[in-house]
């Protein structure tokens, strides 16, 4: 047993190949190439963002002139959770494993329950990073978006659409229910309708109006904050992301779904809230009409926080983290199925070993217009 990093490596090798347990859409979907290998827990990679630009009359002339300025801004993507799973065993049970046989598989599963625990935590973190950055929502508050059909997607892609979106990596990942549901339907079932059986045959569903669709266990329910009777303080043109509330009490959460009085047609996405009178900040691109003094706001009903967004909007930072060298120390490098990389340590101590497998991880929309919600 002591000498796992080189009798086991099939073990290991086979421990992150079967390690697929629950649905894992989210982090599937975002940006995971950045280069975050110099960055430390706690630290920020940053993110450059270009300005929006102006249009202006072009006069031939005989001499050149520079260019507008243009000032980019920055967004800061920070390694914000630091993550480990232990185990370990006295000498006389690893004796004991080894006279049964079953050493290695033991190793093997904890292993892959280990992979599967920081798996999840890691997706959970990406759907609320992902939600509390999006722009608006579609769709209502605790009703199945596909319970009859799909029409609700073009709403999704008109709001991404709308806010200038790309639309060139589409993805919407959704909770079990969703899925489920969606299956059921004739749209999907039917091969005449579906064009093909694939569908249904394969049990995956295919890209429908440019979103690639993907299953999450990581989707679940936003609880709502406790605010009510807020009204704006001043009026909100359109394009401003803060808007200043007063005379309500209670909290105004980071996701939270808020309307205004005056907007029968947008609902907002909170990205900053408030736990008393104070100022909001609504995600990209802001209020859509001009919302004015003293003008009613609701907070929204929970709902399942299904989300659509474009690819290139989220990034996530992951990687193993740095652990200076000990001679008591032994450390392995796993990936498993989905790119995932972990750190399997193994620190030797009197009469006794642990184990510990590690992530670090973070996530940020650096793009809320790109980023919707679809809430179920």
């Amino acid at each position: 047993m002591p000498n796992i990093f080189t009798a086991l490596q099939p073990v290991l090798f086979s421990a992150a190949q079967t390690v697929s347990q629950e649905p894992f859409g989210v982090i599937s979907a975002v940006t995971g190439d950045f280069d975050d290998k110099g960055v430390a827990v706690g630290d920020s990679v940053k993110v450059t963002v270009a300005p929006s630009r102006t249009a202006t009359d072009y006069v031939p002339s005989m001499q050149t002139t520079a260019g507008d300025d243009a000032t980019p801004t920055t967004v800061d993507v920070a390694i914000t959770a630091n993550k480990q799973v232990t185990w370990h065993m006295t000498g006389e049970q690893i004796r004991s494993l080894e006279n049964g046989g079953t050493n290695t598989e033991y190793v093997r599963q904890m292993i892959m329950q280990g992979m599967r625990t920081l798996r999840n935590g890691a997706e959970q973190a990406a759907v609320l990073a992902i939600k509390s950055g999006a722009s608006r929502a579609v769709g209502t508050a605790g009703t199945n978006p596909f319970a009859s059909d799909i029409n609700i997607i073009p709403d999704l892609r008109k709001v991404l659409f709308d806010n200038g979106a790309p639309m060139a990596d589409l993805q919407l990942c959704i909770d079990s229910a969703a899925g489920t549901s969606a299956r059921k339907l004739g749209i999907i079932q039917q091969a005449y309708q579906a064009g093909s059986e694939e569908e249904r045959r394969s049990g995956d569903l295919l890209r429908q109006f440019g979103f690639a669709i993907r299953e999450s266990a990581g989707v679940g329910l936003h609880t709502k904050g406790t605010g009510s009777a807020y009204v704006t303080s001043g009026s909100t043109a359109v394009g401003v992301r803060d808007v200043a509330l007063v005379t309500g009490a209670g909290t105004i959460l980071p996701g939270d779904v808020v309307t205004y009085a005056a907007d029968a047609v947008n609902k907002y996405v909170v990205n900053t809230g408030v736990a008393a009178p104070g100022t909001i900040s609504m995600g990209q691109p802001g209020a859509r009409i001009v919302i004015p003094t003293a003008n009613a706001l609701t907070v929204g009903n929970n709902y399942t926080s299904n989300l659509a967004f474009e690819r290139s909007a989220v990034v996530a930072v992951m990687r193993p983290p740095i652990i200076p060298n000990s001679p008591l120390i032994t450390q392995t490098l796993i990936s498993d199925a989905f790119g995932m990389t972990y750190l399997l340590v193994q620190v030797v101590g009197d009469g006794m070993i642990t184990w510990r497998l590690h992530l670090a991880y973070g996530f940020k929309v650096v793009n809320s217009n790109h980023v919707a919600v679809l809430m179920g």
